[in-house]
């Protein structure tokens, strides 16, 4: 019975250090999750551990928007659900989310 409990224990902690490591490793993309107004979008990351932001509103005025393909985009073509990658900014207003600024944002669908 014991050795049961422990090979049980030993397969748990050894999906939980893979886990870990796809996680941790991943890249980080960002689902828009509102487009509030005509520079402004809630974000949310899609890593569970040590995000950028879990979720926060990226000012993106100024910012360049660009397809996969790497052809510019206009922000309109920018939809809710949208997965995007983003180069912050180096400036964060800490609020609840923080507001923070983007140089370059790639749409990935």
């Amino acid at each position: 019975m014991r050795k049961r409990l422990w090979s049980a224990a030993l397969v748990f902690l050894i999906i939980g250090f893979v886990f870990l490591f796809i996680d941790l490793n991943k890249e980080e993309s960002f689902t828009i999750i509102e487009k509030e107004a005509n520079t402004l979008l809630s974000i949310e990351s899609n890593k569970w551990l040590f995000p950028s932001y879990k979720r926060a509103n990226l000012n993106i005025g100024g910012a360049i928007i660009v397809s996969k393909t790497g052809g510019e985009i206009s922000y309109h073509e920018l939809e809710t659900g949208d997965r995007i990658m983003v180069d912050f900014r180096p400036v964060v207003l800490f609020s609840d989310p923080p507001v923070t600024g983007a140089w370059k944002i790639t749409l990935l669908d």
